[in-house]
C-alpha cells in the first residue's frame, strides 16, 4: 500500500514563532491558529510525521492570508522545504488574487516549482471565486498544468473555526463547468458538490476536478468516502488528513476500512495523487 497525503499544512519556522502578532493582523490565521493549543506545523515536523506513519509523501499547501510579507514568508518555506525532501512534499503556494501583483507573484511560484495554489479561501482574503481574478487563476493554472486546491465550505451544519470563507457548493461546480481543463481539488469532500454529480451532464463535464477527504472525520459519517468513491469515481478522490489538525495515520486507516475493494484502497489512500503530482516533476528550486 502507498500511502500519499493530499491535503496537509505546514508554515515557516519565523511564522510559528510570530503566531501570535500574525493573529492581530489576519483574522482567518486568529481564528484557526490564535488558540495556543492548535499546532502550527513546520516541513520538519511534516516529514517526522510522515516517517512515523509509513507515508510516501504528502501535498502541502499554503494558508490564505492576506497580507503579503506572510504570503511570502510561507511560500519561501514550502518551495524550500519541497527542495529539501524532493519528491516527499509537493507544494501548492499561497497567493491573494485581491492583491495586485499576484499575476506576477504566482507565474514566479510556478517557475520556482510550486504545482499549483491552494488552499484557496477566496471570502476570506476578498476576492470573487467567479471573478475575472478567478477565471484568470484558472486559465493560468490550466496553461501550466497546475492544481487548484479550494477550501470548500459546507453551506450548512455546525459551526467551527475556519469553516467560512472558502468556496460554495454551486461556486465550485460552475467553476469547474466554465474551466474544464483546469485541474481543482475540492477540500473536505467538496461541500456537498458531489452530490451534483449525478447529474449526467455535470459528471461529463468536469473530468478534472478532483476531491479529497480532509477533515471528513470532523464532518461527516462512516460512510462518506464511499459514497463519494461511487459518485465521482475512485481516480478522482485523493486521501488527505488536513494535518496537523488530524493525524494522517489515524485517518487513512479510517479511509482504508470503509473501501473493501483493494484496488480502490490503494487508489484512493496514495495512488491518485502520486499518478497527479508526481509525474513530470518541475526542475529543482534553485538553491
Amino acid at each position: 500500500m502507498t500511502y500519499f497525503d493530499a491535503h496537509t499544512h505546514v508554515f515557516a519556522e519565523s511564522q510559528r514563532l510570530r503566531r501570535h502578532t500574525i493573529a492581530t493582523t489576519d483574522p482567518t490565521f486568529a481564528a484557526i491558529y490564535g488558540d495556543p493549543a492548535a499546532t502550527v506545523a513546520t516541513a520538519t515536523d511534516l516529514i517526522e510525521t510522515l516517517d512515523r506513519d509509513g507515508f510516501t509523501g504528502a501535498v502541502t499547501a499554503g494558508f490564505a492570508f492576506t497580507r503579503q510579507p506572510e504570503l511570502d514568508a510561507q511560500n519561501q518555506a514550502l518551495l524550500r522545504a519541497a527542495h529539501d525532501y524532493r519528491g516527499r512534499i509537493v507544494p501548492l503556494a499561497t497567493i491573494n488574487p485581491s492583491l495586485s501583483s499576484w499575476r506576477t507573484d504566482a507565474e514566479h511560484l510556478l517557475a520556482s516549482g510550486a504545482r499549483g495554489f491552494g488552499e484557496l479561501r477566496p471570502g476570506n482574503q476578498g476576492w470573487d471565486p467567479l471573478g475575472a481574478a478567478a477565471h484568470e487563476l484558472c486559465e493560468l493554472a490550466a496553461a501550466f498544468g497546475a492544481a487548484l486546491l479550494w477550501h470548500c465550505s459546507e453551506p450548512v451544519g455546525h459551526a467551527y473555526p475556519g469553516k467560512h470563507g472558502g468556496i460554495g457548493p454551486a461556486e465550485l461546480v460552475q467553476l469547474a463547468l466554465d474551466h474544464p481543463s483546469t485541474t481543482m481539488i475540492a477540500a473536505h469532500a467538496g461541500a456537498g458538490a458531489s452530490f451534483y454529480l449525478q447529474m449526467p451532464e455535470v459528471a461529463a463535464a468536469i473530468e478534472a476536478l478532483y476531491w479529497d477527504t480532509a477533515a471528513v472525520s470532523l464532518l461527516y459519517d462512516e460512510k462518506t468516502v464511499s459514497r463519494l468513491v461511487d459518485l465521482a469515481g475512485p481516480k478522482h478522490v485523493l486521501f488527505g488528513s488536513d494535518y496537523p489538525l488530524l493525524s494522517p495515520r489515524r485517518n487513512v486507516q479510517r479511509v482504508a476500512r470503509g473501501l473493501p475493494d483493494p484496488a480502490v484502497r490503494e487508489a484512493v489512500c496514495g495512488g491518485n495523487a502520486v499518478s497527479l503530482f508526481l509525474q513530470n516533476i518541475p526542475p529543482e528550486f534553485p538553491a
